[in-house]
């Protein structure tokens, strides 16, 4: 019943046209004073947060101090970046807009962020993908936190290796988190004792970030969405895209989101993580990965004992066939 209530809610806010005609629509009377004031996701001066939301039939003031736009054309947008960046991001009206769009603006009045990471976490890949991609490098940010983000910056420590499914240290590309809302940011290192190379590169292999954004997808779904040490994961799909080269002496910085929910029971759980690869500010990479995740060992044991059944029926049926085929051939 709650969950009917919630989704009714959601789809109550995000139910609207995309676009409004300002000049047909009847103009009603409205203290755009009061309702321009700021209200905590609502503002009237924006850059007062690392992210600045702006509708793209709106505009930000001149000479704004805004630090990251995103522009977005829907509520269905603002609700799932809200829900993904929290306190960390606003929404900006200008006063024009306001006074022309008064069914949006209760709408924004409305929105709660429990509400908005519902919708985020009912949010397909491709959709949130395609957003996470708009959404700026919050470099202010980085800047205060403990990452290397300059060339003469030192790299952090490294992440426990335990929460990247790893025994040895010398293992480990990622560094120790940085948190921002449902967002976590880590260094890449370019080095790893179990993958080796027969010869020099003139940048980063991408084997190393195949290997390093698998790590990030498995340590944001532990230490940001809440999977126990003990719980295991399977990947079954790891999509990928490379947009430029990754230099050797310079501070890689690797972004990562995760789906991934507790259940209410103990039991498995489709999920994905979304990674992105940035040197300099610049997106250079980024994967979906698709996984079944298991809330504790027992519950990926069983997974695993389910699935080497079927591998012994499919080489049973192979071996038969072979079998056949080396009998017809005799």
């Amino acid at each position: 019943m709650f969950t009917q209530s919630v989704s009714s809610q959601i789809q109550n806010l995000i139910r609207e046209p995309l676009y409004f005609d300002v000049a047909e629509r009847e103009q009603p009377e409205r203290n755009v004073q009061r309702s321009h004031e700021s209200k905590g996701f609502l503002c009237a001066v924006p850059g007062e947060t690392n992210y600045t939301l702006v509708f793209d039939d709106d505009a930000l003031p001149e000479g704004h101090q805004a630090r990251n736009i995103i522009t977005v054309n829907s509520m269905k947008e603002v609700m799932l970046y809200y829900g993904l960046l929290g306190g960390a991001c606003e929404m900006y009206l200008s006063p024009e807009y306001l006074s022309s769009s008064d069914e949006r603006l209760q709408k924004l009045e409305e929105i709660q962020e429990p509400l908005a990471r519902d919708l985020l976490h009912e949010t397909d890949s491709e959709i949130l993908s395609a957003m996470l991609r708009k959404l700026p490098l919050d470099l202010s940010g980085l800047l205060e936190s403990p990452l290397a983000v300059k060339d003469e910056d030192v790299l952090p420590g490294v992440i426990d290796s335990a929460i990247i499914h790893k025994k040895n240290p010398a293992n480990a590309l990622l560094s120790e988190p940085y948190f921002a809302g449902d967002i976590v940011y880590y260094n890449m290192f370019m080095h790893s004792e179990e993958l080796r190379f027969d010869h020099e590169s003139d940048h980063v292999q991408g084997m190393l970030l195949l290997e390093a954004m698998r790590q990030a997808s498995i340590a944001t779904t532990h230490v940001c969405s809440g999977l126990p040490a003990i719980g295991g994961m399977t990947l079954i799909s790891y999509c990928t895209n490379f947009y430029n080269y990754i230099e050797h002496d310079a501070p890689v910085i690797i972004r990562a989101y995760s789906s991934y929910t507790v259940p209410e029971e103990m039991g498995e759980k489709d999920s994905y993580a979304i990674c992105h690869v940035f040197q300099w500010g610049k997106l250079c990479a980024e994967a979906v990965l698709d996984a079944v995740v298991f809330m504790n060992s027992e519950r990926y044991d069983r997974h695993r004992n389910r699935t080497e059944k079927l591998s012994l029926r499919n080489k049973r049926l192979f071996f038969s066939k072979v079998q056949g085929i080396e009998t017809i051939n005799q």
